[in-house]
């Protein structure tokens, strides 16, 4: 039991030092307390590597998977996605993510993307989907953040209703959001 424990904790360490080269090759990096979501401080404490995904097979596009509530990073009910992604042709601007991001809601099903707020290198949005089929998250909170070389998002999805309370929560966290 305590070995098991021993490599999910370290399994966890190498997933955190993996987030922070999360940048796509690159210099930048985004930063957040996660302690501001008492959620997923929980999750991330608990040294459960089953509740965290890490993708770095392309270093242009790397993305993780942090599942708040659900079973695992593959099969979850909410979950935060964090992604960098190096600027391309089609999308090199936080706007352009968000319109590339509202291309792909409305594709899916009937959704309402609304801007919360904006800077000039971020913005903070919601989707409302409320009549999706399927598990395609109906709730959806988003943070993009577009640095010199690199954009990132923060995505929080949700298969159901977020509270008012965890709404807050992941919005602090999004204002904690700096990059480094």
């Amino acid at each position: 039991m305590l070995k098991q424990s021993l490599i999910r904790r370290l399994r966890l360490g190498v997933f955190l030092v993996l987030l922070g080269l999360a940048s796509p090759a690159l210099a930048e990096r985004l930063s957040f307390d996660h302690r501001l979501v008492p959620a997923l401080k929980a999750v991330l404490d608990s040294g459960n590597g089953e509740m965290v995904d890490f993708n770095g097979s392309n270093p242009s596009y790397v993305t993780d998977v942090i599942a708040i509530r659900g079973r695992s990073a593959k099969d979850w009910d909410e979950a935060l996605v964090i992604v960098a992604r190096a600027p391309g042709s089609k999308v090199r601007t936080a706007s352009d993510w968000l319109e590339e991001l509202r291309k792909e809601a409305r594709r899916r099903c009937s959704s309402e993307l609304k801007v919360l707020e904006q800077g000039e290198r971020t913005i903070v949005f919601e989707r409302q989907a409320p009549k999706c089929p399927g598990s395609y998250p109906r709730n959806a909170l988003y943070l993009v953040v577009q640095g010199k070389s690199s954009l990132f998002l923060l995505a929080v999805l949700s298969r159901d209703e977020l509270s008012a309370k965890s709404r807050a929560e992941w919005l602090a966290l999004f204002r904690s959001a700096q990059l480094k």
